[in-house]
């Protein structure tokens, strides 16, 4: 999850942390959080942590993180190197997409002078400075086919040469390749060589979309409050009714795009707590449009003609919308009572009343219906 600083001025994990090797799920996820590594208290974000701690005990394997723009692959990537007891200067990142086709390839080997008109001096690339550490490949479904089988081999030998060199020069480093479009597609259409995509797949990560754990924004949001204070280092909060807006958004931009709304609620705030009018109209509007979506499809509910027991159809969509408030809210009642524009008692008054019902339909799966009584 695409935090907010950049990893290379971010906070430092011990070399070679044991006691982080320990730790398991939210043990896990709140030491990473703690050096602002990866945000969240979601079960998804639970298991990418222990996965981070998998992988991290094997500092040369190759690793794959696939997900959308803005879900936070390079702060995973970050995750992984810190873990394995990189420095943050052994941590060199490459975004494949923003480098012209005819300069990525002496950029990532490298150049021996005279190899070219311009190349005065020998330069060494991406692989010799991520030497010790890690290399991370952004956006690699853009690097070129001809690109692609060089870095094949690198990764067959762990050796290459620079542009114009005839030495081979050996590394010892981790690549992690990200990509926001999914390599398998790629590789069926011919854009994307298949040996290459099994060479980097060896340990893949998949970073879901936020939208998908909607319980972590509260926590997201908390941190980047944190990290960026108001004016005369003010800690600003969020109002309950502005978290029920941010709760409800389906986040195109994922994380990254909430950290804009946080920032842009910053600046719009000129007291301690950020309002739904200091969002942006676009977000208001957007939740305004999901509201008039689901008012239209009230307005096709018809009675079939065979009639309904009205009781269980009612209280099912009740339930259904009860349990997806809860779990979007991490089962914080006030915020969810808000969500569906009840007080705590009229929901508590809910859970007490269906919570048995609810109970007796959930046994099969091993979840719980929330205390009515707990917060």
């Amino acid at each position: 999850m695409s935090q907010g600083s950049d990893p290379l001025d971010g906070p430092q994990l011990p070399a070679g942390s044991g006691s982080l090797e320990a730790h398991e799920g939210e043990k896990l996820l709140t030491e990473l959080e703690r050096f602002g590594l990866v945000i969240g208290h979601s079960q998804t974000m639970r298991q990418i942590a222990t996965l981070i701690r998998q992988v991290a005990a094997f500092p040369t394997t190759t690793v794959l993180l696939q997900g959308e723009s803005g879900t936070g692959k390079e702060v995973v990537a970050y995750a992984i190197h810190a873990l394995s007891g990189g420095s943050a200067r052994q941590f060199v990142a490459i975004n494949c997409a923003a480098i012209p086709e005819t300069l990525l390839e002496t950029e990532l080997f490298g150049v021996e002078a005279g190899a070219y008109t311009d190349a005065r001096v020998t330069r060494d690339g991406y692989l010799a400075r991520a030497d010790g550490g890690t290399l991370f490949l952004d956006e690699i479904a853009s690097m070129p086919l001809v690109l692609q089988s060089k870095l094949l081999r690198f990764l067959e030998t762990r050796s290459f040469r620079r542009v114009g060199g005839t030495t081979e020069i050996q590394v010892r480093l981790r690549v992690i390749s990200a990509s926001n479009i999914d390599l398998a597609t790629a590789v069926a259409r011919k854009e994307f060589r298949e040996d290459l995509f099994y060479r980097l797949k060896v340990f893949t990560i998949h970073i879901p979309p936020l939208r998908e754990h909607p319980e972590d924004i509260v926590p997201l949001v908390e941190y980047f409050l944190r990290q960026q204070p108001g004016g005369e280092g003010r800690l600003l909060r969020l109002s309950t009714e502005a978290l029920v807006l941010l709760e409800r958004y389906s986040w195109p931009g994922n994380v990254r795009e909430l950290r804009s709304v946080v920032q842009h609620g910053q600046i719009m705030c000129e007291g301690d707590e950020i309002r739904v009018e200091h969002l942006p109209a676009y977000l208001q509007a957007a939740s305004s449009s999901a509201l008039q979506r689901l008012l239209e499809l009230k307005e096709q509910l018809h009675l079939p003609p065979e009639g309904l027991h009205l009781e269980e159809f009612l209280a099912e969509i009740e339930q259904r919308f009860i349990c997806e408030a809860l779990e979007r809210c991490s089962y914080n009642q006030v915020r969810a009572a808000a969500l569906l524009g009840l007080s705590r008692d009229q929901l508590r008054y809910r859970l007490t009343r269906i919570g048995p019902r609810r109970g007796r339909r959930r046994q099969s799966t091993g979840a719980t219906w929330p205390d009515p009584r707990s917060d």
